[in-house]
């Protein structure tokens, strides 16, 4: 991996170490919210869908957790074995605090991973499989090592649910007065924040090891247009 890469992967883990840390009141907060709130957690109805159709299956790996929105309706769906994994600590603190705060902690194992633990877990183990919000945020090279080892880890017949932002033209950018640097990285104050590709960059990325089954447009709240992607893949053969 690129000396670059690397640089970016660490400001990232420190970025969202921040970015999920939770203050005392921002808990208390979440405390007293409904039980059934957990219906809530995903930020567009077609996320929460896809989420939930993991809970048919028997162990789910969440990657780029986050505050393990997607682990929490996996479990709550159904799903008794999901790991909710990253590399950033805060987020790792709060996933636990999400799985207990909906008392899926005996279903839930929230990890914090080093960079090569992927390599590290079992071929075939998961026969679920979610990225969301992960994969066009961090360099080219790291999105193509979570892609090549995801298809090792998961069954022949995993679910394998990869969500994406949306695709920011370089005209767009401009418009935005904001500078894509290799002509398709965002950086904000140095952080890189989108690797910008479109549906079919991201189809001809995963056709080494996955065939698209599905791709989904949706938005986040108070977005106009639905064009952020969700893609539902399955696994090509691997001999």
């Amino acid at each position: 991996m690129s000396e670059t890469a690397l640089q970016d992967n660490q400001a990232l883990i420190s970025f969202w170490d921040k970015a999920f840390a939770m203050t005392e009141d921002e808990q208390r907060r979440l405390q007293a919210r409904n039980a059934e709130s957990w219906k809530e957690l995903a930020p567009s109805e077609k996320l929460f869908r896809a989420a939930s159709s993991l809970g048919q299956r028997k162990k789910v790996l969440d990657y780029g957790c986050g505050s393990a929105w997607a682990s929490v309706i996996a479990a709550k769906s159904g799903c008794t074995d999901v790991t909710a994994a990253d590399p950033a600590p805060g987020a790792v603190r709060s996933a636990r605090f999400h799985a207990c705060l909906y008392g899926a902690e005996d279903r839930i194992h929230a990890i914090c991973t080093a960079a090569d633990w992927l390599r590290s877990v079992p071929d075939g183990t998961f026969d679920g499989f979610i990225c969301s919000n992960v994969l066009d945020v961090v360099p080219p090279e790291t999105a193509e090592e979570i892609i090549r080892q995801s298809a090792r880890i998961t069954t022949p017949d995993a679910d394998v649910i990869i969500g994406l932002n949306y695709c920011l033209e370089p005209e767009t950018a401009v418009a935005r007065g904001l500078e894509l640097k290799n002509g398709n990285r965002l950086y904000i104050d140095g952080i890189l924040r989108l690797v910008s590709r479109s549906d079919e960059e991201w189809r001809q990325i995963f056709l080494p090891w996955y065939a698209v089954e599905r791709l989904d447009h949706f938005a986040w709240p108070g977005e106009v247009t639905e064009s952020r992607r969700l893609f539902r893949l399955r696994r090509r053969s691997m001999e």
